[in-house]
């Protein structure tokens, strides 16, 4: 077999949120496990892919990176377009990078899949005496906007697969029960391997 048919599914990801909260250390430290102090922004958007394993399917995540154009306003529909998945990220020392999750929400809503996976992602849990933002009020946010919620440290590499495996796990399960809607041709979920042809390039729907 091909190694183009090591995996069944291929799910695009986007991480989303304000420069410095730690998006790219933590795609980073998901993908290589590695962890940069040098925070300089790379300007364009950038991806990375990992695979895995979520019983018997073999997950291909492909995960986009804003890669500093956030701090420019600059990210365009075509950064969302086909994400079925989404980490919007907050620094849990910086009040001002939660208070903007809500405009994250509202763009990601706008222009990703219309039943997109979201996690709220509280990060850099390493700096806890300088905390701003607690845990509760976060957990209490995401689950008024049913959304997937964790803190990490991308440092300490803390809940960093947790992050990333549960919202792979939360749309491959979508998958699993059925809630998958017509076919489209800009659809992010393709199988791999040997599928029926009505069972190509599907997207995933929630209840």
């Amino acid at each position: 077999m091909g190694s183009e048919f090591a995996y069944n599914f291929v799910f695009k990801v986007v991480l989303v949120g304000e420069t410095g909260v730690g998006k790219t250390n933590l795609l980073s430290r998901f993908t290589k496990n590695q962890f940069t102090l040098d925070s300089r922004a790379t300007i364009g958007v950038e991806f990375s892919t990992k695979t895995a394993q979520l019983g018997e399917a073999s997950i291909r995540a492909q995960i986009w990176d804003t890669a500093g154009l956030e701090r420019y306003r600059a990210i365009t529909s075509a950064y969302y377009r086909g994400a079925v998945g989404a980490l919007v990220v907050y620094d849990i020392t910086k009040k001002p990078t939660y208070e903007c999750v809500e405009r994250w929400l509202s763009e990601l809503f706008d222009h990703a899949h219309p039943h997109v996976v979201v996690m709220l992602v509280g990060n850099k849990t390493d700096l806890e005496s300088d905390r701003c933002v607690a845990t509760e009020e976060a957990r209490q946010y995401a689950e008024k906007k049913a959304l997937l919620f964790v803190e990490t440290s991308a440092l300490e590499s803390t809940n960093v697969e947790v992050a990333f495996n549960s919202v792979l796990s939360e749309i491959h399960r979508r998958l699993g029960r059925k809630e998958v809607i017509q076919r489209d041709s800009r659809a992010p979920v393709s199988l791999r391997g040997q599928t029926r042809a009505d069972d190509k390039k599907p997207c995933c729907r929630n209840i």
